[in-house]
């Protein structure tokens, strides 16, 4: 995951393809699923944060409820990244111990599986793995289904694991108003029976929110959904390719710029009906809920699920959540949400907000407290370097590399409903004129390199067993070797686990970290090497222990 300080633009995304970054998803607060080989570079870009998608936030929170149930044995729809090879998923489903049930009608990424959660678990810690929910029994059964291609961001389809929607801005007492303009319609059916569906839709959802649809004068107008039946390419980055996609709707401004925000296409190739296979009422239901900036829910029951099924009315799940946004409808019986959480707080206990060092590198330790767990904490430089804490509640950093001058150290903590905190201090790095003790075991810098002031170059850092970049063991210890240069000298190589251990590598050029501990699931074990001028290098490695 890639996050940025700024909201994503389409320059920003060509910049990213430019460097062999592949886009597989658009995730909420300006933040986008990459797909990039280890040593991919964002010096330039504006960014906040960078980390991997963590093993528990690819399973569905209503798979997690389930777990510890009798019936161990359950379905489930498994979707892989965009780049991934499906062949090579379909061996890595098998290798968990999970059954692979084969339906023509999934989405291009998506695969069934049937197994108990354990198996599961381990299935979602690879990397390939994007997100995993329950299947329906309509998918189960193998009946003909069509998907969702998902509502359009940024050149990209909003991430079904995001669990944020994109709502319109609502001002005033009176609720939503969004307009409605029917600028091309399929001669599948007649117009006026077109227009009683979908109209039907939109009354649909103002019974339960506080959204009123009203007619617009034109398809431009601000707010308004343009309501189109088009074929191949029709002017958007989404051509129609055939009868594969039903439908397609872009999110409320100003996720997506105006005009195109909130508009419905219909894909004309499709032999459209009513009340039976591609029934134009329950799609236009579930593109309207995209409309109204709702993203993909994980219940079988609801509108929202990403395989359409003939609906009538909303689910509960799709109530709660308009409601939500824009509030009940005058007279219906608003759900009850939850209790909001207590505000997350961020503390930098150590260091202090500004200190000075003769060490090549800093460590900074501190608490979090309130917001939705899980709480993730990153940390940034000015000169673009990046990493993650240790620990949530407590946490800690082993080693910033600083540079020589003052270096602005900005901390980030995010939980899982996209609030953020940050502290920034500054720790200023003054010349060793006599060899010091560096400022932290797992940070030793070498009071015989040079120092290098204006040197950006990082070292480069090479992983050479295990050689892979995720290793399945049994065993509850791993050990990692690998090469290190720098053009001033390599100061130390460290290791951090994100189970919560971490310590120094022995030597530098040549380097050997034995007896990394692990925990039974997933360990990222991470890789730093460090040189004289506070540059710094990392490779990941995630060590399956079972």
């Amino acid at each position: 995951m890639v996050q940025f300080s700024v909201p994503v633009t389409a320059e920003m995304l060509e910049q990213l393809r430019g460097r062999g970054i592949t886009l597989t998803g658009f995730l909420p607060r300006s933040t986008v699923m990459v797909g990039a080989s280890d040593d991919f570079s964002l010096q330039g870009l504006p960014v906040r944060w960078v980390g991997r998608l963590e093993q528990h936030d690819k399973i569905s929170p209503l798979i997690l409820a389930q777990r510890g149930t009798a019936d161990g044995l359950r379905t489930y729809v498994v979707q892989f990244h965009s780049d991934v090879n499906m062949k090579e998923a379909r061996v890595m489903i098998r290798e968990q111990g999970l059954r692979l049930i084969e339906n023509q009608y999934l989405a291009p990424h998506d695969l069934l599986a049937s197994g108990r959660f354990g198996d599961l678990s381990r299935l979602a810690s690879w990397d390939e793995v994007a997100y995993i929910f329950p299947a329906s029994p309509a998918l189960v059964e193998g009946k003909h289904v069509y998907r969702c291609a998902g509502a359009m961001v940024a050149s990209s389809t909003v991430a079904q694991y995001g669990g944020v929607g994109y709502p319109w801005n609502v001002t005033g007492p009176n609720g939503l108003t969004v307009g409605y303009y029917f600028s091309q319609l399929t001669q599948e059916l007649p117009a006026n029976s077109i227009q009683s569906q979908i109209l039907r839709a939109f009354k649909e959802w103002s019974a339960y929110a506080n959204v009123t649809f009203s007619a617009a004068a034109s398809a431009v107008a601000p707010q308004t959904a343009n309501i189109l039946f088009a074929t191949g390419a029709h002017g958007d980055p989404y051509p129609f390719d055939g009868p594969s996609v039903l439908a397609h709707t872009f999110y409320p401004a100003p996720t997506n710029p105006e005009p195109i925000a909130g508009d419905m296409h219909f894909n004309n190739d499709e032999r459209w009906q009513i009340g039976a296979d591609t029934d134009l009422y329950s799609v236009a239901l579930h593109e309207a809920g995209h409309a109204l900036g709702l993203i993909h829910t994980d219940d079988p029951s609801d509108v929202m699920y990403p395989y359409y099924e003939i609906h009538t009315t909303l689910a509960q799940g799709d109530i709660s959540v308009v409601q939500s946004y824009y509030g009940a409808a005058p007279g219906s019986t608003p759900s009850q949400p939850a209790p909001p959480p207590a505000a997350l707080t961020l503390t930098v206990q150590s260091p202090a907000a500004t200190s000075t060092t003769t060490a090549s590198s800093v460590s900074i330790s501190g608490t979090t407290s309130g917001g939705v767990s899980p709480v993730q904490i990153a940390w940034s430089t000015t000169n673009g370097q990046v990493g993650n804490a240790i620990g949530s509640t407590n946490w800690t950093i082993a080693a910033v590399p600083l540079g020589l001058g003052a270096n602005n150290i900005t901390i980030t903590a995010f939980d899982a409903a996209s609030h953020i905190v940050t502290q920034t201090i500054t720790v200023t790095q003054q010349s060793q004129q006599t060899p010091a003790s560096p400022s932290a075991p797992t940070t030793p810098s070498s009071p015989s390199s040079p120092s290098a002031p204006g040197n950006t170059t990082p070292p480069s850092l090479q992983i050479t067993n295990p050689a892979s970049t995720i290793v399945s063991t049994s065993a509850n210890s791993i050990t990692f070797q690998g090469l290190a240069s720098d053009n001033v000298g390599v100061t130390a190589v460290t290791w951090t686990n994100s189970t919560g251990t971490s310590g120094t590598a022995t030597g530098t050029v040549t380097w050997v970290a034995a007896g990394i501990p692990l925990l039974v699931g997933t360990n990222t074990i991470t890789i730093r090497a460090f040189d004289a001028a506070g540059n710094s290098a990392w490779r990941a490695v995630t060590v399956v222990c079972q």
